[in-house]
């Protein structure tokens, strides 16, 4: 199984986690993501403009039974950081996953279904990263890079923990592909945030980071203005 992610161009994908233990209007972190997507530079100087999405949940307090209320996703063509009036949609919440694509292939551009984060089963996903020469054995299903390893993620999902799962994507990704620069996953479940990072060039660029505070978690490809950040380590899994 071939899967085509960033073949022809060192781009990457940004995204942005967020955790919070209260309820928080989202709004300024879009704005911060957005200025960041708009600024931050591929190697080749190219940038994240090929759409965005963003996944949250509806506040608690409108749902009867909190463990079972559903992600919401709203996607656009535009670039982020020009569909800024779409932000005053998203309402306040306390789990949002947002993600700035940057199309690895001209006749992959203009598709929102592959315009991320995926959802499936209650769970959300993001990936950035680029690969080439990924053959694997195993059919998953999918018509884009990001798919299809969001397949492959689900399909260790059933027999191993999140963490462990990562953990096995990183290792079968790396033994069954040709180059990788940057190989990066967020998952959200239930409460909790789930982030591979890998890279094997230019840390900062194809690397992750978070900052942590007591109230609120923030995971992103570049840093946002305002926060303190500390850089993942290459191969690391954590749960937040």
């Amino acid at each position: 199984m071939h899967i085509g992610t960033g073949m022809t161009r060192s781009i990457m994908c940004r995204f942005l986690l967020i955790k919070s233990k209260k309820e928080i209007a989202p709004q300024e972190l879009l704005n911060k993501f957005a200025d960041m997507a708009k600024n931050s530079r591929a190697p080749d100087g190219d940038r994240q403009g090929d759409g965005w999405g963003v996944a949250y949940k509806n506040p608690k307090s409108q749902i009867p039974n909190p463990k079972k209320y559903e992600w919401n996703v709203y996607k656009s063509l535009k670039p982020v950081w020009e569909d800024r009036e779409a932000f005053h949609k998203i309402p306040a919440g306390s789990l949002f996953a947002v993600h700035a694509r940057s199309a690895s292939f001209p006749n992959q551009k203009g598709n929102i279904e592959y315009n991320q984060p995926y959802i499936s089963n209650g769970q959300c996903f993001v990936f950035n990263g680029v690969l080439q020469g990924v053959k694997l054995t195993t059919p998953l299903a999918g018509e884009i890079g990001a798919q299809k390893i969001f397949s492959l993620f689900k399909l260790q999902l059933k027999t191993k923990k999140a963490h462990q799962a990562l953990q096995t994507v990183d290792e079968t990704l790396q033994k069954n592909t040709r180059r990788i620069n940057g190989l990066n996953v967020g998952f959200l479940q239930d409460e909790a945030l789930y982030v591979l990072c890998d890279y094997f060039v230019n840390a900062d660029y194809f690397g992750v980071r978070y900052s942590e505070t007591d109230d609120l978690t923030l995971v992103c490809s570049e840093p946002l203005a305002g926060f303190e950040w500390q850089q993942m380590k290459k191969g690391e899994v954590k749960v937040f």
